[in-house]
């Protein structure tokens, strides 16, 4: 498996997630992420999206966290979903989301050929994806 700076980046992030709450006084990854879209140039946008990066990954960690909480409380209260095991299809759609992510960074990515945007656009797409599944997460 080729392993790319995305994949590196995603399981550095991944890794910080897993140690650290997002802090309330914290900006919101939407909100950096917005603020980043706004810079003028790809410069600063480069410089900008790895914090937003981090930071959509911590909050995608937290709900993440609380999510299967939830679900190991389910599994432990309700008999009729044991056997449906919640907590393991979570575990399950978690790997399977961050392995699509990673792909579709890599798409991304080479679909820029030899050009130097792929490495930018890798980072909105993981961010993108990131916002989304946080969204799709909260309104469960």
């Amino acid at each position: 498996m080729k392993i790319n700076e995305a994949h590196l980046i995603t399981a550095g992030f991944m890794l910080a997630a897993m140690f650290a709450e997002a802090s309330p006084a914290t900006e919101s990854a939407e909100a950096l992420f917005k603020s980043c879209q706004g810079k003028q140039t790809i410069a600063a946008q480069r410089e900008c999206y790895p914090a937003v990066v981090k930071q959509s990954e911590a909050e995608l960690v937290v709900v993440e966290r609380n999510v299967r909480n939830a679900m190991v409380e389910l599994e432990n209260e309700s008999a009729g979903s044991r056997p449906m095991r919640p907590v393991r299809a979570f575990d399950k759609a978690e790997r399977a989301y961050r392995a699509f992510r990673a792909a579709e960074s890599d798409r991304v990515s080479a679909s820029y050929g030899s050009g130097n945007g792929g490495g930018l656009a890798s980072y909105q797409l993981m961010i993108e994806m990131n916002l989304a599944r946080i969204k799709q997460l909260k309104g469960q």
